[in-house]
């Protein structure tokens, strides 16, 4: 055979190869699959025709022999392969590499899902009845969970689904929680983790638990979502979390409502009447929750918490006048003081079980237990500030002046600035069973529309709402509304680049090489 013609055969053959797998593997992008079997005919017929009396002679070769056996084995290890992909298909396990789990569910959204009882389908109503991210999305709460499946429905080709389910805009996800026969579930068109995971808990508790904010004293606004200072975002992961948030005029009412499962406190500025301070107590002494935050007394702000500091004594928690500074390190400026110390130093407590991240507690007072606390109360300190911070009792010079200096008076660190209270209402003598639930917060700031998104601020303060409501099962990191950036392709695009970067390039080498290699044997 000559050698000149046995080349159009291995280069027809390397062709023919490419084209197959393009074919095979990506749809969409057949210009470069009809170029390359076309070439790769071409020379392959051109190869037999010139060395047509030479095949017979070849195939007794014992060098035939053995390119067939090699082809073959080949086949074998290509055919394994497609079977061990077969199985890892049926039988597949995720594992995300990422540092910050982006393409993972958060602890929250896995225990909710956990705790599912009865089947929950996702009907997602997109045009066309696709949506990539969507089916992403999806298929990450069914890998999660056997309880829940999803459909792709296309609102056009089945209205009947977009009427019965109550859906009048497309890109909405309908959440179906048992019975399907009766279309009541919840619709949400937000497409994220979060706004996902809130809405399975809405559609999946029983009970709506009730969150009153204490209002009439200068507290932090739960309606306000623009001012920095409101808690109107605060509110909004509340109700995502399945509570119903009211505000509570407890200066008008003779007593907590009833049907109150939390009472929050959120820094006010106006001292609390008797009246509310009585009906505060007996609400804990009935075994009532309570939530509080504090503020610093400012110059240029009077702010009296006297009578609120008063109840929380009754329970065993004192308050410092004083706020809290910390030493913070700036690149090339050196030390600097911080009225915002950072925490991450937490108390063994189902609130902060597993709990490792950062807060922030700006503007914060230091908290502590008394010497000699009731028998049946239990004071847990659930986060502490640094070694470097201590409390500032100089107020007057630290904000008309902006200085601070640790002396004899101040108090050193780590301070306390959150605390959970547990009373025993049997051993306090309230009544023959049941447990009063408070927590202390030494910062109303940490919880605002400005700060409860910075770090991991607004998981604290729901896991202690969570645990004052006793939902512990809840009690998790909820999931990031910041995701990784991700670059889409639709099925053409992505043909377009799986041909030319991962196959025509490869080629391209190997052809060459090819040649290389001919030139130099000859």
């Amino acid at each position: 055979m000559r050698r000149s013609t046995a080349l159009y055969g291995i280069l027809g053959l390397v062709l023919v190869a490419f084209g197959l797998i393009d074919y095979f593997i990506a749809t969409g992008f057949r210009l470069f699959v009809w170029v390359n079997i076309a070439a790769g005919v071409f020379t392959l017929v051109l190869w037999i025709m010139s060395s047509y009396s030479d095949i017979a002679s070849l195939a007794g070769q014992r060098s035939t022999r053995y390119g067939l056996n090699a082809v073959l084995y080949s086949i074998v290890f290509i055919l394994i392969l497609c079977a061990v992909n077969y199985i890892s298909s049926l039988h597949h396990t995720r594992l995300d590499l990422t540092t910050e789990k982006i393409y993972s569910l958060s602890t929250e959204s896995q225990a909710v899902l956990k705790n599912l009882k009865q089947p929950l389908k996702l009907y997602g109503f997109f045009q066309g009845g696709a949506n990539p991210q969507a089916r992403e999305l999806y298929e990450t709460y069914t890998y999660s969970s056997p309880h829940v499946t999803f459909e792709m429905v296309d609102p056009d080709k089945h209205p009947e689904l977009a009427e019965r389910y109550k859906v009048s805009v497309m890109g909405t996800t309908h959440l179906q929680y048992g019975d399907d026969k009766a279309g009541n579930g919840t619709n949400i068109t937000e497409l994220s983790e979060e706004a996902l995971t809130n809405a399975i808990l809405r559609v999946s508790k029983r009970t709506t638990k009730v969150i009153e904010f204490l209002d009439g004293h200068g507290e932090a606004d739960i309606d306000n979502t623009d001012s920095p200072n409101g808690y109107g975002a605060l509110k909004k992961d509340l109700e995502g979390e399945g509570y119903e948030v009211r505000k509570l005029l407890l200066a008008t009412q003779a007593k907590v409502p009833d049907d109150a499962n939390i009472v929050a406190i959120a820094g006010p500025i106006k001292p609390l009447l008797p009246h509310e301070v009585d009906a505060l107590n007996t609400y804990l002494k009935g075994g009532g929750r309570v939530v509080t935050t504090l503020r610093p007394q400012r110059p240029d702000q009077p702010i009296d918490e006297t009578a609120l500091i008063g109840l929380l004594g009754d329970w065993g928690v004192t308050v410092d006048n004083d706020v809290i500074v910390d030493q913070v390190v700036r690149l090339f400026a050196g030390p600097e003081l911080g009225l915002n110390p950072l925490v991450q130093t937490y108390g063994v407590h189902p609130i902060t079980k597993d709990f490792t991240q950062r807060t922030v507690f700006p503007m914060s007072r230091s908290i502590g237990a008394a010497e000699k606390l009731k028998p049946g109360i239990t004071i847990t300190s659930l986060a502490k500030t640094s070694d470097s911070s201590w409390g500032e009792t100089d107020l007057d010079t630290l904000f008309r002046q902006q200085k601070a200096q640790l002396d004899a008076k101040d108090i050193r660190g780590p301070l306390t600035v959150a605390e959970a209270i547990e009373g025993n209402l049997e051993q306090l003598g309230y009544a023959k069973s049941g447990e009063a639930r408070m927590v202390v917060f030494g910062s109303t700031d940490f919880a605002d529309n400005q700060t409860s998104t910075e770090f991991f601020n607004r998981d604290l303060f729901i896991n202690s709402m969570d645990w004052l409501a006793g939902e512990e099962s809840q009690i998790s990191i909820r999931p990031r509304s910041m995701r990784a950036s991700r670059f889409r392709l639709t099925v053409d695009q992505f043909a377009i680049v799986f041909a030319l970067s991962v196959l025509m390039l490869p080629e391209l080498l190997l052809i060459i090489g090819i040649a290389v290699w001919w030139e130099r044997r000859n």
